[in-house]
């Protein structure tokens, strides 16, 4: 009677149980499978590093305006150098420069040129303060004079817009200051600079000797198909789709978002974001302050996954490149040796980082999906001078002098079999970009010389 009891009471427990489970089973709450994706997205990583916004915001260029003649290091990367003692220097009493105020450029001084316009409020970023910069405007470069009879606008940030508005301030100790680059200009090895008139009478200035050494580089890659490199864009990475897409490439999707892998780069889509026209957007904010948004949450969001891939390449490394308030967009270029990195291919930038946002979240996320690694010598190339570039764009038929924006001797990118090749090549901005052109693209048509390669 008691063996019978105890089956009858072992038996209703586990029917009981059985019950509480099932139960469990269809009242199980996805949420928590959510919960633990999202931890999971927290804690994804790609094979890079965190940056900081001071070494994102550097100047491209830096040069000499000395005797009359524009002079630039022969080794590029001594310029940062130069930008790292300016960063060091105290600046104060900062003012809007009046418009009758005009700056006496006869004087010898030194011109730091940066690759976009940039928010007043990152001088503070980049050089020692008393404060942050409220003059709510933009500079793309910097004028340091170095005249000891001059008692203000010693240092000069200049706004790209010949219409806009220009900052003026001071330096404390500025005889040392003037001293030191005395001495650099009397030590320093240098070149020659070409003066080039371009856009709105904007005068740009590029080395007449070509002279920069290619790499190639061995690269290891980042594989999209794991889950771990899809939780950090997707929040249920189960829940993501694969099929390939017209290019050859790999489509990614959760329905809302959408990543686009080709080759070794990647474009990501959150479409869930509101699109809002430019007039909202803008309304009632400061430029300073979408500036600083940008500047802010883009550099957050790659280094959330550590996202930049320049540790483990020699001399590689990013920098700020394009920065556009009205439509949310910032853009980060590959820079080696400090000369920028162009890709040969528009549709697989594997040399930018860029980011568009809408309604304060990102929309857009463009990225390589490679690491250059180990470098090695290339043979050399011989590129146009200066003079022979400024004669071609002038003699083409593609290229009006006046809807240039810019000129730059740097790298493009090209994959052969297993290196990448970092090719020196001279590289032209217009409205449409940045376009390619070297010495093997000049071809003659019809009297005319007329070739590009377009990024």
């Amino acid at each position: 009677m008691k063996f019978e009891l105890a089956k009858t009471i072992i038996l209703t427990f586990l029917v009981g149980l059985s019950f509480l489970l099932t139960l469990a089973i269809w009242n199980y709450d996805r949420a928590y499978e959510v919960a633990e994706d999202a931890d999971q997205t927290t804690e994804a990583e790609l094979a890079g590093m965190e940056e900081n916004k001071k070494n994102l915001i550097e100047p491209y260029q830096i040069v000499f305006h000395t005797n009359g003649t524009t002079v630039g290091y022969e080794n590029k990367k001594e310029e940062l150098e130069i930008f790292d003692y300016v960063s060091n220097l105290h600046l104060y009493d900062f003012k809007m420069l009046e418009e009758n105020n005009r700056i006496d450029e006869s004087v010898d001084y030194v011109e730091l040129v940066f690759p976009t316009s940039m928010p007043s409020s990152y001088i503070a970023e980049i050089i020692s303060t008393e404060g942050p910069v409220s003059i709510d405007t933009q500079f793309k470069s910097i004028k340091l004079f170095l005249d000891e009879n001059r008692d203000s606008n010693q240092i000069i940030f200049e706004n790209s817009d010949p219409y806009g508005i220009d900052i003026r301030a001071n330096i404390q100790n500025m005889p040392q200051v003037i001293e030191h680059f005395n001495q650099l200009l009397l030590v320093g090895d240098f070149i020659t600079y070409l003066p080039v008139e371009v856009r709105n009478s904007q005068t740009i200035y590029i080395p007449k000797d070509a002279n920069i050494k290619g790499k190639k580089f061995r690269y290891t890659t980042i594989s999209p198909d794991t889950q771990t490199f899809q939780s950090i864009f997707f929040q249920n990475p189960q829940d993501v789709a694969n099929s390939p897409n017209p290019e050859g490439g790999q489509t990614y999707s959760d329905g809302t978002r959408q990543m686009v892998v080709r080759g070794y780069f990647m474009e990501f889509t959150d479409f869930s974001t509101d699109d809002i026209t430019q007039n909202e957007q803008m309304e009632g904010t400061a430029i300073q302050g979408i500036g600083d948004q940008l500047l802010t949450n883009s550099l957050e969001h790659i280094n959330s996954h550590n996202g930049w891939f320049t540790e483990k390449s020699e001399n590689i490394k990013y920098r700020l490149y394009d920065l556009n308030t009205s439509l949310r967009n910032i853009k980060y270029r590959m820079v080696y040796n400090n000369y920028p990195v162009f890709s040969s291919n528009s549709l697989e930038d594997i040399a930018t980082m860029s980011l568009e946002y809408r309604n304060g979240k990102v929309f857009k996320y463009t990225r390589p999906l490679m690491i250059l690694a180990q470098s090695y010598d290339r043979s050399d190339r011989k590129l146009m001078s200066a003079e022979e570039l400024v004669a071609f764009l002038e003699e083409s038929e593609q290229y009006e002098m006046n809807r240039i924006l810019n000129i730059q001797l740097g790298y493009r990118i090209e994959q052969q079999e297993q290196v990448y090749d970092l090719i020196p090549t001279w590289c032209v901005e217009t409205y449409n970009g940045w376009e390619i052109i070297t010495r093997d693209m000049v071809v003659d048509q019809g009297g005319q010389r007329n070739a590009v390669g377009t990024n």
